[in-house]
């Protein structure tokens, strides 16, 4: 068996770990300066009132430069 596989239906690589191929998946490592009050309020905001909108910045990783630009 193959130790690397790439799946063009999901555009997916996949590594062999003992006799499962897992998909090899990665965060974005981003360093940001902790929040302060405002930051945390429309976070909470977001996360209680808009939770497709924060589900959906999240993922794309433009929550935190959101949540730094209302705290500036």
């Amino acid at each position: 068996m193959k130790d690397h596989i790439y799946n063009e239906q999901n555009g997916l690589h996949y590594t062999l770990h003992g006799d499962v191929y897992l998909p090899d998946l990665a965060y974005s490592k981003n360093d940001y300066p902790p929040l302060g009050k405002y930051g945390r309020m429309r976070q909470t905001y977001l996360k209680e009132n808009f939770k497709a909108q924060y589900s959906l910045m999240l993922m794309n990783d433009t929550l935190w430069p959101h949540l730094l630009e209302i705290d500036r």
